[in-house]
């Protein structure tokens, strides 16, 4: 399968699931799930366009987009499990002029995450996969965003095709990561929906299988 087809491939995958929460009965669990789903939403579109952008041969605009993506799971998590009443509210609002102007209140990502990973929570797995993810990639992320060392470094290095398949690996992990939460509250559970979705679309995420051993201990040897 070319990479052409992977990225289509892709795509097809993340519509497949998102319309299966569509149609799925949702359990009413009044503002704060409805805000999560948002979320979720919005990290599916992210998951999208990073597809979008490195079928257009975009990648760094792709990686850009998957720091955003990422953060929007981050924060369908601590909507979930932390944020207060008061910081619920502070995200419902009438749509006027004023509001705009407004400042958002939510803690930082990497507070979010500390906060999620101290809290011993049932999801805790999920929590420490994205604690990974942030070890891993996020100071990457945060300099292409911010035109800092790594954009100038890929513009002249460029990208190797397995490094963008890589991307777009991790771009469908969080949004597997992201369903799970509304997979969670349908009525029946459909967690297990995700099993059947990774198994027919093995090649569009990036799996422990996946991952080069003499890479991840170099990797790791950084962080010692």
């Amino acid at each position: 399968m070319d990479i052409e087809q992977l990225f289509g491939l892709s795509t097809q995958m993340i519509l497949e699931l998102k319309q299966e929460i569509i149609n799925s009965d949702i359990i009413d669990c009044g503002p704060r799930l409805d805000l999560v789903e948002q979320c979720i939403y919005i990290s599916f579109e992210h998951g999208l366009g990073v597809s979008g952008l490195l079928s257009s041969n975009l990648p760094t605009q792709a990686m850009i987009l998957l720091r955003s993506q990422f953060e929007a799971v981050v924060r369908a998590y601590w909507l979930l499990f932390l944020a207060s009443n008061h910081q619920i509210s502070k995200l419902q609002f009438s749509y006027t002029f004023e509001e705009q102007f407004e400042s958002d209140t939510c803690p930082m990502i990497s507070e979010m995450l500390d906060k999620l990973s101290a809290a011993n929570l049932p999801a805790q797995s999920i929590i420490q996969t994205l604690c990974d993810f942030k070890k891993y990639h996020l100071k990457q992320l945060n300099s292409i965003v911010h035109t800092g060392k790594q954009s100038f470094t890929r513009d002249v290095m460029g990208y190797e095709d397995e490094m963008l398949i890589t991307l777009m690996r991790q771009s469908n992990n969080l949004i597997i990561v992201a369903a799970q939460i509304m997979l969670k509250h349908t009525v029946p559970d459909k967690q297990k929906y995700i099993s059947v979705l990774i198994e027919k679309y093995r090649y569009c995420f990036y799996m422990v299988d996946d991952v080069d051993p003499i890479v991840k201990a170099r990797v790791e040897a950084y962080f010692k």
